[in-house]
């Protein structure tokens, strides 16, 4: 792990407690601690005097504790992560300093303007490990929230494991599922369902989403279309392909993911950006690698409707 001089400590800011708030905030702010930085988290009601800083919003800052904070000499950053989803433009946007974006393509999109942009994968749980099941099976499950699986319970032997079960029986699955059907999560969603999959050890029955497709690479051989029908059969491929010449190459691109999300290779992607942001009082001692990413043959194409709604906000 990389380590840095900072004159400025960094402060991760919340509004809410969500998994957004434990992997952009609580473990990175962990972890640059560790890295030699001065580090908290607080919620944006505790904001007070905190001065010359480099505060880290997840996910959205209020108008009047950005100007604030402005006013008080601190670096705004917007850790942008899944809002792009819901929001067709980064409310404030104009306040802060710098951007990090979760995949290409909402920077891509939306990292032009005068706030310094970056791109920084959110790191898999530490608290995941690989699964037991190894190649003995082929076992199959969902990870997430009903309202993000149109099939949930619709499908024969793929349980839905919901979001206080995860650690628990992750380890028993060596196949996960994430099916991607709005326009902008198919655009907009970060990497957690393939990093999640990666750091168990697991393969990834997945729409190709703009993220997937751009840490899988195109030629991945579990993608599927989100229609029920397109569903069963990719999860049959799969069952079929277990243990396999097309198994073991999914597996191999799952390695290269765990490692580029791994937390130690994150917080490097941090400490890069905030010297670039503030290069007068933050040192990098030891420069962290390039990340690993698949080569993508061919980008995602956005959706008509979610073309004309980014258009309409220019």
């Amino acid at each position: 792990m990389s380590e840095a001089t900072a004159r400025r400590p960094v402060v991760f800011v919340k509004y809410f407690d969500k998994g957004s708030t434990v992997l952009g905030a609580h473990q990175m702010e962990t972890a640059l601690r560790e890295a030699g930085v001065k580090s908290r988290t607080i919620y944006a009601s505790q904001l007070g005097d905190v001065s010359d800083s480099i505060l880290v919003f997840i996910k959205k800052g209020q108008v009047h504790h950005l100007l604030g904070a402005r006013a008080r000499g601190n670096l705004l950053v917007l850790d942008v992560q899944d809002t792009l989803c819901f929001k067709r433009r980064l409310k404030n946007r104009w306040l802060y300093h710098g951007i990090i974006f979760r995949s290409q393509r909402p920077m891509d999109d939306y990292g032009n303007g005068s706030a310094l942009p970056t791109k920084i994968y959110l790191q898999w749980n530490p608290n995941y490990r690989p699964n037991r099941v190894g190649d003995q099976e082929f076992r199959l499950a969902y990870f997430g929230d009903p309202r993000s699986f149109g099939h949930w319970g619709q499908l024969d032997g793929v349980p839905c494991i919901p979001e206080q079960r995860f650690f628990e029986e992750a380890p028993n699955y060596n196949c996960h599922i994430s099916i991607r059907r709005a326009p902008r999560e198919v655009l907009f969603k970060p990497t957690c369902k393939v990093s999640t999959a990666a750091a168990c050890h697991a393969n990834l029955i997945t729409t190709r989403d703009a993220a997937s497709v751009e840490v899988l690479g195109s030629d991945y051989p579990y993608y599927t279309e989100p229609d029920a029908a397109s569903v069963r059969q990719a999860i049959e491929r799969a069952r079929a392909s277990f243990g396999g010449a097309a198994w073991r190459a999914g597996l191999e691109r799952m390695r290269a993911v765990e490692e580029s999300h791994a937390l130690g290779n994150i917080v490097g992607r941090y400490l890069a950006f905030f010297a670039r942001l503030d290069p007068a009082g933050f040192e990098v001692a030891a420069p962290p690698a390039a990340p690993i990413e698949a080569p993508v043959e061919a980008p995602v194409q956005a959706p008509a409707e979610a073309v004309a709604g980014q258009a309409a906000e220019r």
